[in-house]
């Protein structure tokens, strides 16, 4: 993606967080930052004041450039962001090689209702590129149920726990599971289906393709058996479908060291501590492409971040999304944000645009409970694979959850957006060692 032009700096405001004066139509809340970022909260009908962070100039990835990261693109002018980097790659590639599935969860997938996941493409696919994955599920260990699932892609489970429906399980694709089924209803598969142990079935079974058995296992129970190619015996293998492994891991702490001292805040005017605590109504700040190291990003009432181009945001400490925060991504434009400890959701949270879920990708490195989709829906792809996401009520997700284990303590209904499986247009193939792993 690319983005052109340079956004207009706002004038200087009072400091932060000092009080209004008495009868004031706006207070602000931030004072200019360096070359120009300003932050400001409004209330009245005169609109809230806006920061503005400018865009670096004429940087051209030289060995000065903070964004002059060896063998990934960067900034290429003023105001022209190809694709933000990320460890030697981009960030585009690390999506696409991270955000393979609707659900991906390290140890098991809880959900008290039923799961179901569609798919669809934000953008035309590329030419000539292989279409993605459509909104599969992959558990490592155990998929516990009360309900039923509809999945537009795979479904696989490795671990060992039975697993009981109290509805049906439909795939799109693939089934592929590890432990005993239960279904009281329907099983539809839409092309193969693996089963390491036994399926008991009280009602009917549809296969579109082949039906691979392990020795000794079968179909049993009341149930009609189509199977629309051959039925195999012989060794069935489920492996873990998720990238859990310590080696497979990114480490979201190595990327956030490294963006502390390669960045582009001083060349926007940003300091790290700017967006630690955002406190009053209507504060907004702007930020042109490029990648920005915080200490931290929140506070208490509202914040809006208007993301004109493609962004990396490095967050040292937490996200906390209290009150009202909301990211408004431009037309064209991609965000990334890489959170060291926890990410804090206790108030409406809008991550970007639920019409293109694939141009928001957040990843969390802490271990502390990630609780979202309340009232309205998750926008974005989530990565916390050292933490629990826990999904209340009628869960609904624009985007992909992967994390440690996944709870819904009702229904969680996900639209995938497979546009998030294409790689940038101009970035080269990730190899091992352009991101830093969890050994």
């Amino acid at each position: 993606m690319r983005a052109s032009g340079s956004p207009s700096l706002s004038s200087s405001l009072s400091s932060p967080l000092s009080p209004p004066p008495a009868g004031a139509t706006s207070r602000a809340l931030a004072a200019v930052l360096g070359a120009g970022l300003a932050l400001a909260a409004c209330g009245s009908d005169d609109g809230a004041s806006e920061a503005s962070v400018g865009a670096t100039d004429g940087v051209n990835g030289s060995s000065d450039s903070p964004s002059g990261v060896p063998g990934a693109p960067g900034v290429s002018g003023a105001g022209l962001v190809e694709d933000v980097p990320v460890g030697g790659a981009c960030a585009s590639q690390v999506a696409a090689d991270t955000f393979t599935a609707a659900v991906c969860s390290c140890e098991d997938t809880r959900v008290a209702g039923y799961l179901r996941t569609t798919s669809f493409r934000s953008r035309p696919l590329p030419p000539g590129a292989p279409d993605a994955a459509v909104g599969s599920v992959g558990v490592d260990r155990d998929y516990v149920t009360a309900g039923y699932a509809d999945v537009s892609g795979s479904f696989i489970v490795a671990g060992g726990r039975d697993v009981a429906f109290g509805g049906y399980l439909k795939a799109g694709e693939d089934v592929r599971v590890n432990p005993a089924l239960d279904v009281a209803g329907l099983v539809e598969v839409g092309r193969d289906a693996f089963l390491k142990s036994d399926a008991r079935v009280f009602g009917k079974v549809d296969i579109g393709r082949d039906l691979y058995l392990e020795p000794g296992s079968d179909i049993s129970g009341i149930a009609v058996v189509d199977v629309g190619g051959q039925r195999r015996s012989e060794t069935v293998q489920v492996d873990p479908p998720c990238a859990c492994a310590p080696e497979q891991i990114i480490d979201v702490a190595a990327l956030v060291d490294a963006a502390r001292d390669d960045n582009d805040d001083a060349a926007a005017g940003l300091e790290p501590g700017d967006l630690n605590t955002v406190v009053g109504i209507g504060a907004e700040a702007t930020l042109p492409g490029g990648r920005y190291y915080l200490q931290q990003l929140g506070g208490v009432g509202s914040l809006t971040l208007h993301v004109t181009a493609d962004t990396a945001l490095f967050v040292e400490d937490d996200l906390i999304a209290t009150g009202l925060f909301r990211i408004e991504l431009a037309p064209g434009a991609e965000l990334d944000v890489f959170v060291r400890d926890n990410l804090v959701v206790t108030g409406a949270a809008v991550f970007g645009d639920p019409e293109r879920p694939s141009a928001t990708r957040i990843y969390v490195g802490g271990t502390g409970d990630v609780a979202i989709a309340g009232a309205s829906a998750f926008v974005g792809n989530l990565y916390a694979p050292q933490a629990n996401i826990l999904v209340g009520g009628v869960g609904q997700v624009r985007g992909s959850l992967f994390g440690k284990n996944i709870i819904a303590a009702g229904f969680l209904d996900l639209g995938y957006d497979a546009s998030v499986h294409d790689a940038g247009e101009e970035c080269p193939p990730l190899e091992p060692g352009d991101i830093p792993r969890i050994r």
